[in-house]
């Protein structure tokens, strides 16, 4: 019944949807009101891919709507061009315009490209208002009503079997266009995040350094996000101009943008209802505010409200009531406004910024995450089952065997300012090894980890592997050569399960498109059951099989360790690199640990280890590398370097003597 539950939603919808111009009457009001629903659905579909999913604040959606519906109104305006024409420019111009803006802009983060988004969005109504040539400028254009098809039986279907008039008729022809295309936009969306690209957009968000180094290349899909959220705003954008039938410059502004973002905020994040219910606030909202009664009594329960809560709260915890404290002033403070101004119209931006306000204290989901914490079947179902592959197809047999030496570094150097992390370290890794690389607390070992793994690239030397020479490459170009890495601070995909994790380091057995995935092909569905069955015998490599369906978030710290080095063989790499794996560990899941080490060499597979647990490193290395000050001062066998009066200097800060003393 709860996997029926998505399809039987969808379903009713549809029928809803369908049935609702009949239910109301054939009332015009009430037909637009829920066609802009649709519309705006549409575009919030979209710009959750980059809120929810990829993490990233765009405050220039109203540019990107602009521009679409623009591009429907301009062909109308100079080549009298109709509905389909204007929705194709409105999708393709559009989409041109998010990979544009995306280039340069998602090389920031955080509220400096909610800034450059901004900026573009303003951008774009000052060229929309001063290109007269193109626009019409603040004059605008006027299109006529929509004619979606022209088909006379059709016609006569509607006219003659149902009574309607052909004002009728053309009003729920485009009402049903629309109504047809948001359907459509949300299959579309849902297969979308629910292919290897949005297991890739929800990585980045959730650890970017770790999806980098899985061989996810983040920026390539935070341009891949924003363009397939352009392309869905310049649809509805398209489908604005022609259910307006008006199009100015002073309708894309920086207010609609904060629309935009508070109806992903409120109607939840991740889902495909969320930006139903956030259409559905955003377009009912402003027509409760054009009037100033039902405001001012609104205000007043809302007032009457918070002053229980916050009773209610401070009766119940000190720390909730801090938390509280904020919003409820806010609110009392607005009060007064609500009883003596005339025109709410002035305050919405106000009214807006206070339900961001609430949302971000009280539902942080948005309006579907409460809805999924009530009631748990809501939640999404996450596909597990699948038949683990054979253990011989999870790790591929790469010909190193005869290889003398796998990694070689040559005199890095790594230096910060007048700080050198690393000072001409050399190192030679032999295949099929297990090579330990320990030393006191800023030693340069997890800068030496980050060098390797091309997060950090180094001022000086080389690093090469299998003789190709590898710094300089990006993280996920390094992960695509063969080395893949777990973190010192465990760096998991939180909000996903963890064959999910895994899943995302398979990214690269992936061949199938951006368009497989959605006309959901053979190809996609081959690969994907591949992946799966892989991801699993993965998991039951680990031990891990029974929490392949468990949020990476909610496992214990061991399994969470344990899952991190899963997600790394899931590359398949010829080098495994292991930072300070046993840190936070149990004694019993230490030796788990150290079994499970034993098992991954035992397929050939070289290993670099850093550890402070001495006994496992010295039970388990072949050769150990010891750095003091970024400089290697002792290599060789673990007893011998374990003997060494140089480690035992750094590590406990006198000579050998005072040592046995």
């Amino acid at each position: 019944m709860a996997r029926a539950l998505p399809f039987i939603g969808a379903g009713l919808l549809a029928i809803g949807l369908f049935a609702f111009p009949f239910l109301a009457g054939q009332n015009s009001y009430y037909i637009h009101l829920v066609q802009m629903m649709a519309i705006y659905a549409i575009l919030i579909l979209g710009l959750d891919i980059v809120v929810g999913y990829t993490g990233q604040v765009s405050l220039g959606h109203a540019g990107l709507f602009g521009i679409g519906a623009y591009g429907a109104a301009v062909i109308f305006h100079h080549y009298g061009l109709g509905v389909w024409p204007g929705l194709l420019v409105g999708v393709i111009v559009t989409g041109i315009f998010g990979a544009v803006l995306a280039v340069p802009a998602l090389r920031v983060i955080g509220p400096y490209l909610a800034m450059v988004t901004l900026a573009f969005g303003t951008i774009i109504q000052i060229v929309i208002n001063e290109w007269t040539g193109l626009t019409n400028g603040p004059l605008g254009v006027t299109l006529p009503p929509p004619r979606v098809v022209d088909f006379a039986d059709w016609r006569s279907f509607w006219q003659g079997t149902l009574g309607l008039k052909a004002a009728e008729f053309q009003r729920l022809e485009f009402y049903y266009l629309c109504v047809l295309l948001m359907l459509v936009a949300i299959l579309v969306v849902n297969r979308v995040v629910r292919s290897q690209y949005g297991r890739a957009f929800e990585a980045l968000r959730d650890s970017p350094i770790a999806c980098d180094c899985m061989g996810v290349s983040v920026y390539r899909y935070k341009v891949y996000a924003f363009v397939v959220s352009a392309a869905l705003a310049g649809l509805a954008g398209a489908l604005f101009s022609w259910s307006e039938r008006y199009v100015s410059p002073n309708t894309y502004n920086f207010e609609l943008s904060i629309l935009f973002l508070l109806a992903v905020i409120l109607g939840g994040r991740k889902s495909r209802a969320g930006p139903l219910i956030g259409a559905f606030i955003i377009v009912y909202l402003p027509n409760v505010l054009s009037d100033i009664e039902l405001v001012r009594i609104m205000a007043g329960m809302i007032a009457a409200a918070a002053l229980v809560a916050l009773a209610i709260i401070a009766l119940r915890s000190r720390e909730k009531l801090v938390r509280a404290l904020p919003p409820v002033i806010l609110c009392l403070a607005f009060l007064p406004l609500t009883l003596n101004v005339n025109n709410v119209t002035d305050y919405r931006l106000t009214i807006f910024g206070l339900m961001i306000l609430f949302v971000v204290f009280y539902l942080p989901d948005g309006v579907m995450g409460f809805l999924r914490e009530v009631f748990p079947v809501l939640k999404p179902r996450h596909v597990t089952a699948a038949q683990p592959a054979a253990a011989s197809a999870i790790f591929a047999d790469r010909g190193l065997a005869d290889a003398k030496t796998l990694l070689r570094v040559e005199s890095v150097v790594m230096q910060f300012g007048g700080l050198k992390a690393l000072d001409s370290v050399k190192l030679a890794i032999a295949p099929g090894t297990i090579h330990g690389l320990i030393g006191p607390n800023g030693s340069g070992k997890s800068t030496m980890m980050n060098v390797l793994t091309g997060v950090y690239r180094p001022t000086a030397g080389a690093v090469y592997l299998s003789q190709h020479r590898i710094d300089g490459l990006t993280p996920s170009e390094i992960a695509g050569k063969g080395i893949a890495r777990t973190f010192q601070n465990v760096q998991l995909f939180g909000e996903m399960t963890a064959i999910e994790n895994v899943l995302v380091g398979l990214h690269h057995t992936f061949r199938s498109t951006l368009m497989d995935a959605v006309l959901r092909t053979p190809r996609r569905a081959r690969e994907e059951a591949e992946a799966r069955a892989r991801a699993m015998a993965i998991l039951d490599f680990m031990g891990l099989g029974q929490f392949a369906g468990t949020e990476a978030r909610n496992l214990p710290y061991g399994k969470q360790r344990m899952l991190e080095i899963a997600r790394a063989l899931a590359l398949d790499p010829s080098l495994l690199l292991l930072d300070e794996p046993a840190a936070g560990l149990s004694a019993p899941d230490i030796a788990e640990l150290v079994e499970i080490i034993r098992k991954i060499r035992g397929h050939g597979i070289t290993l670099i280890l850093i550890e402070h647990h001495m006994d496992v490193v010295m039970g388990l290395c072949d050769t150990v590398s010891v750095l003091d000050f970024g400089q290697k001062i002792a290599e060789g066998p673990p007893a011998k370097v374990q003997n060494d009066p140089r480690v035992i200097e750094a590590y406990l800060g006198g000579t050998v003597a005072e040592a046995a003393e």
